[in-house]
């Protein structure tokens, strides 16, 4: 791991004031893999700086707290109030649950049911109120901590709550069955369908190669009881033209497009330098309620 974190994206607009940050929302997306933030003013309605960092080496959240303090340590201004701040755990530990299921008496089960028991970490869970549903999740006890460290004020969600919402109210009133959203990341894939304003089906699937993604992506749509030739396919996350696994939707899904941005935020120039559609979810996560 390097001694000194650098960022590979780093755009902080220059309205942006170190002695303002009361005012300004910050919104956060991590896991093993890096971090990223961003920086909001809400009384211009406007993004003002994006920050993005890659973890080497990282394969435990134990590590995280000080690679927060590295950040810290290059800019003090990172771990200021802030008006409001939005954390976005992104893990495969996660669980949706029906409200008319839930009991918080059984987050344990329902996560015991799903995924391998996780050390050092608390159960925890969203209320998803646009779709009556719960997302149960480990939240890593170190990196919770940390977080409850710098800001007392944080809310803490997971990713795919913040990414399930957002698409919710974003396309409200616009959903079709033909239509699916794909979100990638850096070994998964998240898979999204609405019919109208219900949730149909959503899943997370692991893959080491472009085959993989593509197979796992073909058979859902034919679990779905959908055609490669008319399913409509709208992405974000980490892909574009370039992507191998780009390669693979040409060649076999007829239609599909990047997501577009939320219009009814306003974004910084800088921000121009970005393809806006990696971070959609991170953007948008100021709308869960």
């Amino acid at each position: 791991m390097s001694l000194r974190l650098a960022p590979y994206i780093n755009h902080l607009d220059k309205s942006f004031k170190e002695s303002n940050t009361r005012n300004y929302i910050l919104s956060m997306q991590v896991n093993l893999h890096g971090l990223t933030f961003s920086i909001f003013n809400p009384d211009k309605n406007k993004f003002i700086g994006l920050q993005a960092y890659h973890f080497s080496d990282v394969d435990n959240y134990l590590q995280l707290p000080s690679l927060f303090g590295q950040i810290l340590n290059q800019q003090p201004w990172f771990a200021y109030p802030f008006k409001d701040v939005n954390v976005l755990i992104q893990n495969k530990f996660a669980t949706l649950i029906p409200q008319a299921l839930f009991d918080p008496n059984h987050k344990n089960l329902y996560l015991g049911f799903n995924h391998p028991f996780q050390e050092n970490s608390r159960i925890v869970y969203d209320h998803l109120k646009n779709i009556g549903a719960y997302m149960v999740y480990y939240a890593p006890n170190p990196l919770v901590e940390k977080i409850k460290d710098f800001w007392a004020n944080a809310r803490i969600m997971h990713f795919s709550t913040a990414m399930i919402e957002s698409l919710s109210a974003n396309f409200k009133n616009k959903f079709d069955a033909n239509t699916l959203f794909l979100n990638i990341q850096d070994n998964s894939f998240d898979l999204v369908q609405f019919n109208q304003k219900t949730l149909q089906f959503y899943n997370q699937f692991l893959f080491n190669t472009k085959e993989d993604f593509i197979y796992f992506l073909l058979l859902s749509i034919e679990q779905l009881s959908l055609n490669p030739e008319k399913v409509n396919l709208i992405m974000m996350g980490k892909i574009d033209k370039t992507s191998p696994n780009y390669d693979m939707i040409f060649r076999y899904i007829k239609n599909f497009r990047f997501i577009d941005i939320n219009k009814n935020f306003q974004y910084s120039y800088l921000l121009d330098q970005i393809n806006k559609h990696h971070h959609y979810v991170h953007f948008n996560s100021m709308l869960c309620e």
